[in-house]
Parts: structure tokens; sequence; C-alpha cells
């Protein structure tokens, strides 16, 4: 599948011109974990050890041994099980984010039917705080990104919910909730905030997405689940709109497989460099910007094995990647910087 200068890359960072280089056929492919050992033959993303240390020079990292520098990983450790989610209502956890405003803390939402409520935890899992989205429903809330709520006033960051889900129906009239990201005084209390309510229609037939990611003008951008190991690529140019924009599409798995390589859940780093993109079975990372065009694409990441993964998210805080899944009582994972 080609890589077109001018449709999703140059959208979210630019392009010079040249087009971007296609991902291997079989770079994309089984990801097969087999017995636990996570194994995946990948053609040419398959990493020989060592090999996925990407040659960035002084970038490059001894595992545990440096500290983060505020950049995106060269390379990344084993996960990390940060602690587990005791909250009982939250059994069915489909988005996370981190929070700008509040160190330590991340946005976490339930899936379709559940309470329109935000839940702002802490790393080891408990309860920071509660934000509840007044006059509104979650339909199928899917995914949750922070970002600036104005480029021109980066101190500012907002939240915004994707209620982007079709509910496996011919749902057409899909919600983008955004509010400016609170305090939390970290006792666990409730909050009721009134979102900014955006309708949303594709430009064509409508399609089912659970992934949503911000650009750093804090514009919206959606990846959708499809069945053919693909996903659309749609963003807003503006929060006006009403209209996705279709910018692309990237490769989600092998050719021939279907639920394991569903879009579940992405992620942008903040300048636009890195997209993370989880499905049920691969966590992919894709390199939007031209200066690592070079670079095979995507990428495939090892991360904690999840049999119902829906959330991942860059940890902007401490580097690497946040991911959890739904469940009772699911475990918060971080893979740091290796």
């Amino acid at each position: 599948m080609g890589w077109i200068c001018g449709s999703f890359f140059s959208l979210l960072s630019g392009c010079s011109g040249a087009e971007k280089p296609s991902a291997p056929a079989d770079s994309a492919t089984t990801g097969s974990r087999e017995s636990g050992t996570d194994s995946r033959e990948s053609g040419a993303d398959s990493r020989e050890s060592g090999a996925d240390s990407r040659e960035s020079g002084a970038d490059s990292r001894d595992s545990g041994t440096a500290e983060w520098d505020g950049q995106p990983c060269a390379a990344y450790g084993p996960e990390i099980a940060l602690g587990q989610v005791t909250e009982p209502s939250l059994n069915e956890i489909s988005g996370i984010a981190v929070s700008r405003r509040n160190p330590g803390v991340v946005w976490v939402h339930e899936d379709s039917g559940a309470e329109s409520l935000i839940h702002g935890l802490n790393r080891d899992g408990t309860v920071a705080g509660v934000i509840r989205l007044e006059g509104v429903e979650n339909t199928d809330w899917e995914d949750i990104a922070v970002g600036v709520c104005d480029p021109l006033e980066p101190e500012r960051s907002c939240v915004v919910v994707g209620d982007i889900g079709t509910l496996g129906t011919a749902r057409a009239d899909f919600l983008l909730l955004r509010f400016e990201e609170p305090l939390l005084d970290g006792t666990g209390g409730e909050q009721v905030i009134a979102p900014e309510v955006y309708p949303v229609v594709y430009p064509e037939a409508a399609e089912d997405a659970e992934s949503l990611a911000l650009t750093p003008e804090g514009l919206p951008v959606v990846v959708t689940k499809r069945e053919d190991a693909t996903a659309g690529v749609f963003r807003l140019p503006d929060w006006s709109a009403g209209v996705w924009e279709a910018a692309g599409e990237v490769p989600t798995g092998a050719a021939g497989e279907d639920l394991t390589a569903r879009a579940t859940a992405a992620d942008l780093w903040p300048d636009g460099s890195r997209l993370i993109l989880r499905t049920y079975f691969h966590i992919w990372e894709f390199y939007p910007a031209d200066d690592l065009s070079a670079l095979p694409l995507p990428v495939e990441l090892d991360g904690a094995f999840e049999l119902q993964g829906e959330a991942i998210a860059w940890d902007t805080a401490e580097g690497g990647f946040l991911q959890i899944s739904e469940g009772v009582t699911p475990t918060l994972y971080r893979v740091p910087c290796g």
C-alpha cells in the first residue's frame, strides 16, 4: 500500500514532495504470539537482537540507565505493570489519555451505554477524580485524547472524547465532545462539566471507528475499524467543518487478517512526529515526520498482551506508552523507553 505525500503524513506534519516508502508487503503481518513468546514474523520489520534500537545517534538509550529526554523513544523496554484499577464501574475501559494539567493522572472512560463519566486515574490505578459530562449520553464512546485548545494558547489543554462507534448498526450521527481540562484535587470527587458538542459525518459511507488522536493544532484525527487489515484515516480541518476529510489509509495487519487487525485505539505524539495505533493483536508505530521517512513503515512494537485491549496513549510525562484493556480490575501498563 502506497504512502503518498499529500495524504495522511503531509496533513499531520508537512511533506517535501517525495513519496513516502511503502510498508513492505509482509511488514504489517502476522505478529503471531506462540505460547507467550510474542514473536512477530514481519519481514523487514523483524528485529533481531539490538536491531530495533534504530540508529539515531545520541538518541540511543541503554535500557533503564538514561534519564528520559522528553523525546519519543528510540527503542522500548519491557512492559511494567503500574497498578490495577479497583473502581468496579470501570470494567469496559475503551480509551486512555495522559493529563497535561494533573501530574501522574490519566483520563479513561467506559464503552457504550455507560454513564457519561471521565475518570482521572493515578498511575497505581486509584481514582484521582471524576468528570461528569452534562447534557450528553455515552452512545458509543470509543477513545479520548488530550491536546491544545488553541495553538495560540498552548498553555490551555482540552480533552476530546470520540462518540465515534457504530454499535454494529447503520449509525451515521457521530459526536466529538470537547472541554477544557480541569484540575483535580486528588480526593476522587466529582466535577460536572458541560462539553462543547460537535456533530461530524463522513464524506461518503459512514465507518465504525475506535481510534481518536489530536494534531499539534488540537484538531481531531480518526482511524477507522475495518475488516480487511487496513484502516481509513480522516481528519477534521477545523472544529466548525462537521465533515471528516479523508486523509488516506494505513495497514493494520497481514493480508487476509481480520479481527486481530482491527484498529481499536490511537494517539499522536504532541508534535505529530509519531502515531501509535493498536489493534486487538498488534501495536504499530508510524513515523509521519519527513526526517524519519527512510525508516520502515510501520514498525511493530512489543507491549503487554491483552485479550481485549482497546486503549493506548503516548506517555508524554515519562516516555514510552501506556495501555489498558477492558475487563474487571484491569492492569495499567507502561512500556518505557529502552
